[in-house]
């Protein structure tokens, strides 16, 4: 979940994810290339590609991991957005 404004700054996972947007709508930032997300849209990423978000409104968000990766990781990453 997001608030309107809230970043997550670059960063990049090992592994591939999926991002899909429930509700709202984000600013979904991949090598320097801005994407505007809005609810039902999604973007699949392989591992090792930088990536930042910033939501546009209050938004829910799911984040699909591969087998291989932690919510740990995920949770880390948040912390120091």
């Amino acid at each position: 979940v997001f608030k309107k404004g809230q970043i997550m700054k670059e960063h990049k996972t090992p592994f591939p994810i999926v991002v899909e947007i429930f509700e709202g709508s984000i600013d979904f930032g991949v090598h320097g290339e801005n994407h505007i997300l809005n609810k039902g849209e999604l973007i699949a990423l392989e591992g090792s590609v930088p990536h930042d978000l910033t939501a546009q409104e209050d938004s829910i968000v799911r984040l699909s991991l591969n087998k291989q990766d932690t919510a740990k990781r995920v949770e880390d990453v948040a912390k120091k957005s």
